[in-house]
This record gives structure tokens, sequence and C-alpha cells, in this order.
């Protein structure tokens, strides 16, 4: 059986050159900074925001809205430390082949100065040291942001989330039964107060999020639903709703096979990595402000295609052709929360 997850994080974008140009308000079009040659042992630079992301797919969306004229393929290799995150990883772990723990890019949006990371790290492919938590205490040591949003693709969770639907959470929740069932966070849920708002997620929400829908399918078999052409940008508030992170490839099918919704029934959307964040800001006197902006890049899954396998490979290419697609409505979003900064 292939190995779903890494073929998540390591398939290729679909058909990015297609992209629509996005009419930004004057002043506030992200402008990537450039940056000499940089020493990949060196800490990273610091920044008012840090923006993370995770596979190749998302990364790319990412730069392409965020860093344009910059591809993520160009971003510096952070691998400051090195030694000590090598040890920890497996023979699953993209940050071994990369020989980094992450690449990165500056990039301005108005008066805020924005680094955004792709990370080779995650919880479901290094060891059971889960060296991610060490790599966010170490990055938000050094960029010092007050805001720290961690992006990207993500499984629909039920029937009402749509392929492409964008979800703001300032909360998360671990649902962790395999490697890390033991750890004392393994079905922890965080919260923080941090509330987005402002004239430039209306902005994102009634127009700017519609300028590339037209890439999204218009159905989508053999669910037979037809889709409505319109992803929404939703504020998912610390009392209803979260993002829920699993330590292994899981998804929502129509059976709750893998128990997503039982275990946290006011999630919209399920992960690898987002629950790591506020787990590491947790040991900080004075932590920055979080956030997790996660689109759906692929929905519940129709049990009555079959076996578990069937459906994860329906799910996969529907993720392989509008992974890309979905995670511009996720770095639009992350634009626009960062505009409303100002």
């Amino acid at each position: 059986m292939a190995d779903a997850l890494l073929e998540r994080l390591t398939a290729p974008a679909a058909a990015q050159d297609q992209l629509a140009p996005i009419p930004w308000p004057a002043g506030l079009a992200p402008t990537p900074i450039d940056m000499a040659p940089v020493d990949p042992s060196v800490p990273l630079p610091k920044a008012d925001v840090l923006v993370v992301t995770w596979t190749a797919a998302e990364a790319q969306a990412l730069s392409d809205i965020l860093t344009p004229g910059h591809q993520v393929y160009g971003w510096a290799k952070y691998a400051e430390h090195w030694d000590a995150y090598r040890p920890q990883l497996t023979g699953r772990s993209p940050a071994r082949d990369a020989e980094c723990m992450a690449t990165y890019q500056l990039t301005q949006i108005g008066s805020k100065r924005v680094l955004c990371v792709h990370s080779q790290l995650h919880l479901a492919t290094d060891g059971a040291s889960a060296p991610i938590v060490q790599l966010w205490a170490q990055m938000v040591a050094e960029v010092q942001p007050s805001l720290v949003i961690t992006t990207g693709t993500a499984g629909g969770i039920g029937m009402t989330t749509e392929l492409g639907d964008v979800f703001i959470c300032n909360s998360a929740k671990f649902n962790c039964t395999k490697t890390f069932a033991g750890k004392p966070w393994a079905q922890q849920r965080f919260m923080n107060t941090f509330t987005p708002t402002g004239p430039n997620l209306e902005l994102a929400r009634t127009s700017l999020a519609q300028i590339n829908a037209a890439q999204l399918p218009d159905h989508l078999t053999p669910r037979d639903r037809t889709y409505n052409g319109i992803p929404v940008i939703v504020f998912i508030s610390d009392n209803t709703g979260d993002v829920e992170t699993v330590d292994y490839f899981g998804f929502d099918d129509t059976d709750d096979s893998y128990g997503v919704v039982k275990d946290d029934p006011q999630a919209h959307t399920e992960e690898m990595d987002d629950a790591t964040l506020p787990l590491a800001l947790s040991s900080l006197t004075d932590p920055p402000a979080w956030l997790s902006i996660r689109n759906a890049s692929d929905p519940e899954v129709p049990s009555s295609i079959g076996t578990l396998e069937e459906q994860s490979k329906w799910a996969s290419n529907i993720y392989q052709q509008y992974g890309y697609w979905t995670t511009v409505g996720s770095a639009i979003t992350c634009w626009a929360v960062i505009a409303d900064l100002q």
C-alpha cells in the first residue's frame, strides 16, 4: 500500500500557471524582501508575523500569493542546530532528504514584516520525540512574532464542509491514537483569544477568494453532490469549533471510520500538525497569539466507495488535483488577517 501521507506531503502543485492575478488594495500587496544568500546554520530573521505551511502544494500556493516572484524552491534553507534534529528523524521524515528543518522567505504586507516558512518536520512522520515542537519553540524565540499562523490543506469534516472552504480557528485539539497516544497532551485542547476582524478579511471573504474559485470542480463523484462554486471563509471561535490534529493519516468518511467526529464533534477540519504550535507555546511565559487557517482540500469521503484504502485513494486524487487551488484561499486569508493588523 502506498504511503498516502508522504504522497500528500510531496505531491507537486497542479496547473498553478493558471492562477489569476489578485487585485490587492493599494499599499497592501505582498512584496517579497530580497535576501542575500543565507547560511542555513544562522538564526531566522525577526518578523511581525510567522506563517508556516507544510506540504509541497501548500508551499507553492503560499509563495505564489505571499512571495510572488520568489518561488518556494528558491527559499532559504533553515538548518540551525541541525545535528540536534537529525537523530529525531525516521526513514519517513521529509527533513532527512531535505537536510534541513524548513525553508523560508521574508515578505512585506503593509507595515508588517512577515516570515513565510515551509516546514519539513511533521508530527506523523518524525520520531517519538516530536521534534516539530522543538522547532516551533526555536522559531518563535528567533523570529519574535506577535502572531503565528499555521496554514494549509486539511481534510474536511462533515457534509456541510465543501472543497475549498477556509476555516480560521483559535483553538486546536489533539486526537493522537498512535505514536503519541501515551503523551499527556494526546487528547488536549488548546485555546487562545486572538480574534481576526477587519475590512480586508471581509474583502477576502466576499471578493478575493472567489477570483480563482473557477479552478474548483462543479461536481465530485461518487458523492453526487453539486459544489456551489463559492468557497467560504469562516472564523470559528474557541467555543464553537476546532482544528483537529491527529498522529496518523486518517480522514472523515460518512461512517466516521477513524473516529474524528466522535473525538471532536465541533471540529471542521483535521490535519497532522497544528496543535503542536500551542503545545510549544504553552511553555512560554509571554507567548504570541496564534491561529490555524486551514482549507478543506478534500471533502468528507463517502463510505460507499469501498474499503478504507479505496476511500483514501479517492481523497488523495482530489488532493492532487485541488490541493494547490484550495490553498490559494488559505493564503489569501492569511494575507487578510495580516493586512488587518495595520
